[in-house]
């Protein structure tokens, strides 16, 4: 499935995050590291959600496509809208519930859908450093090979490898989201600090993001099923 995201986008971690006794790294200093390079952890718990756009540039497309995003970090909702030559999409989960709109033409989403969308939602990495600044309770976060390992309600969900400044360099995920994204240069998009790109390791599949927003109020009422 290929939402989201660079975005798009890798983490999620407790207030307090336990390690291994034999490992030596300082996972709190680690996560701090990563929140200072991102913009701080005020702006992050302020934030409600976001919105982002980006062009995609995909091997099994004629032309690149430009994509857009309204992401809920409160609540299980994603708005994609996608315009290319040949495709002029569409979706959204809705908590329990999803659709396409494919040129006009709506399409209700079988359970198996909603719950792989719902899977990938709760490790957006952008959505992850909400949580930590929040101090979410149903995140929890360990240290493995050198990178962090964010769980959401006991299920793995998303790994981040940051540079000696904090800043991610790499995300991926399990499972239906096994894809790994390589990071680009940190740009800065408002009061945050994040990747301008990200690109799989194929080079088959890339993004370049835009713009990146972040609401701080109610996210706008785009997940209204048509």
């Amino acid at each position: 499935m290929k939402i989201l995201f660079s975005l798009f986008a890798a983490l999620v971690l407790l207030p307090t995050p336990t390690l291994a006794q034999n490992d030596a790294v300082d996972l709190d200093m680690e996560i701090e590291r990563m929140m200072e390079a991102v913009g701080g952890r005020e702006v992050w718990a302020n934030a409600t959600g976001f919105y982002m756009s980006e062009i995609l540039h995909d091997a099994g497309q004629d032309l690149p496509i430009f994509r857009e995003y309204w992401i809920d970090f409160e609540t299980p909702r994603i708005y994609a809208r996608s315009h290319g030559r040949n495709i002029e999409l569409v979706q959204v989960l809705n908590v329990d519930e999803g659709w396409t709109v494919s040129r006009g033409e709506l399409r209700d989403w079988p359970a198996e859908e909603v719950e792989d969308w719902s899977s990938f939602w709760p490790g957006i990495p952008t959505r992850v450093f909400h949580m930590i600044a929040s101090e979410d309770p149903d995140l929890d976060i360990q240290w493995r090979d050198g990178v962090m390992d964010v769980f959401y309600r006991g299920n793995r969900v998303v790994w981040i490898a940051t540079n000696d400044d904090g800043l991610p360099v790499a995300y991926g995920r399990e499972n239906r989201h096994s894809d790994t994204h390589f990071l680009g240069e940190t740009l800065t998009y408002g009061d945050v600090n994040l990747w301008s790109e990200a690109t799989e390791p194929t080079g088959d599949w890339r993004v370049v993001m835009l713009e990146y927003k972040l609401y701080t109020g109610p996210m706008p009422d785009r997940y209204i099923h048509p």
